[in-house]
């Protein structure tokens, strides 16, 4: 072994330790030391009552209140699908989460009562829920493949959308919409749509994972990965700049990201790769286990400084 491949590896292995977190400050739930159904989480919210909300492919809806997990499926509540992927707590507090397999549908909670939308009763023929997102008028953006179903005021109506396979989206305050999709970026503002492509823009991956409107109206974007680049690209307010972020340039420990959040002073973001933290200006990347891609993150909830992460290998409490 040379003296130059000696001291690289030495220089990997500083990293990584330095990035790998450990002690009081973590706090990882899982089958073998709690009452967690199973690991594999695919998404988290924290209610206004400080409850945790899980959500499996397997097993249901999930709560945690801190001490005890409690399971909502088919058998004892509203939730009639073994599948729950994507969950929203809205500004009034309600709980939303969408279920499937066997049966599909929408629930609402307030805390006390479970309210059911069905595909009949939202006049659409299957429900497919991508993403949740509440407008400042309180009115709640469901993103479906290939348009918007809205919520207000106890009515439906929907937005169409000139894209398929939509993945995410985000509402700005002035009423700007952006739309992930596996083939391009869509920004709705001044009433027309735009299309953004790896072709006509500086937009590095067709498929968009995460979006994010940050207060100054910028859009942070997030990839798909995969095979290709991707990573974290920011487009100014004006929709008109754009600053990327990946490998080559940064410590971001993998190209794909799936969610965005926002504490108030720092971005965190789910990667296949560890959890990425960026500040004003640095990227940084935190793991929570030793090993290559041994810490896939599938969705990020804030309660004040405390970040809940949902991971394929349980639940994370990390307080910074």
């Amino acid at each position: 072994m040379t003296k130059f491949v000696r001291t690289l590896m030495a220089i990997c292995l500083c990293v990584m330790s330095s990035a790998l977190c450990m002690g009081q400050n973590v706090k990882i739930y899982d089958t073998s030391n709690s009452g967690l159904i199973d690991n594999d989480l695919w998404a988290v919210v924290v209610d206004h009552n400080g409850n945790k909300w899980l959500g499996t492919i397997k097993y249901g809806l999930v709560k945690f209140d801190g001490d005890t997990f409690t399971v909502f499926n088919k058998e004892n509540s509203a939730i009639k699908g073994d599948c729950v992927t994507t969950l929203f707590v809205d500004s009034k507090g309600n709980l939303w989460a969408e279920y499937s397999r066997p049966e599909e549908g929408i629930v609402m909670y307030d805390g006390k009562v479970w309210t059911t939308f069905t595909a009949a009763s939202m006049g659409v023929e299957s429900i497919d829920v991508r993403d949740i997102r509440e407008t400042p008028d309180g009115t709640i953006w469901f993103a479906f493949p290939n348009k918007a179903m809205i919520y207000n005021d106890g009515a439906w109506s929907t937005m169409k959308i000139p894209a398929d396979n939509i993945l995410c989206m985000d509402v700005r305050e002035d009423g700007s919409i952006a739309v992930g999709c596996s083939t391009q970026l869509l920004i709705y503002s001044n009433g027309k749509w735009k299309k953004y492509t790896e072709k006509n823009s500086e937009l590095q991956l067709s498929t968009i994972r995460g979006l994010k409107f940050r207060p100054d109206g910028a859009l942070m974007i997030g990839y798909g990965g995969g095979f290709g680049g991707g990573g974290l690209s920011v487009l100014s307010s004006n929709f008109k700049v754009w600053t990327h972020y990946n490998k080559s340039n940064s410590q971001i420990p993998d190209h794909m990201i799936r969610d965005i959040e926002y504490d108030g002073k720092n971005y965190w973001m789910a990667s296949n790769n560890g959890l990425v933290k960026k500040d004003g200006v640095d990227i940084s990347a935190v793991f929570f286990r030793e090993g290559m891609f041994a810490n896939v993150i599938s969705d990020i909830a804030l309660e004040g400084k405390i970040l809940w992460i949902a991971t394929q290998f349980g639940l994370v409490r990390y307080e910074p």
